[in-house]
């Protein structure tokens, strides 16, 4: 990026995406969760969140330190990223939330 307005367009794109990511994933944890835990549960998701904003930052500055390339410290945030997706292509949403009921109740 060589000029201001880039990296306004980059910060823009990006908050339209979390965002979205964000309001999707409560509303599909909120689906497998008992509606008499939710407080509990969402308690947990939000703790995770927390430590989703130490351990980003953690992982740039490391990955910076080591390489001494600003450019792969923020890239290397996509290990996250991926390892997310991996993860949510092997749920099913359906058994998830009958185990949890079922544990719960």
């Amino acid at each position: 990026m060589d000029k201001i307005y880039e990296f306004y367009i980059l910060a823009v794109i990006i908050a339209l995406v979390q965002g979205g990511i964000q309001a999707l994933s409560r509303s599909y944890y909120a689906k497998m969760i008992p509606e008499a835990y939710a407080a509990e549960l969402f308690g947990f998701y939000n703790f995770l969140g927390k430590s989703a904003a130490i351990l980003g930052p953690l992982l740039i500055a490391m990955v910076t330190l080591m390489t001494e390339n600003s450019r792969v410290g923020i890239a290397s945030v996509s290990i996250f990223f991926i390892l997310g997706v991996i993860l949510l292509i092997r749920v099913d949403e359906k058994k998830v939330a009958d185990e949890v009921r079922s544990t719960l109740a």
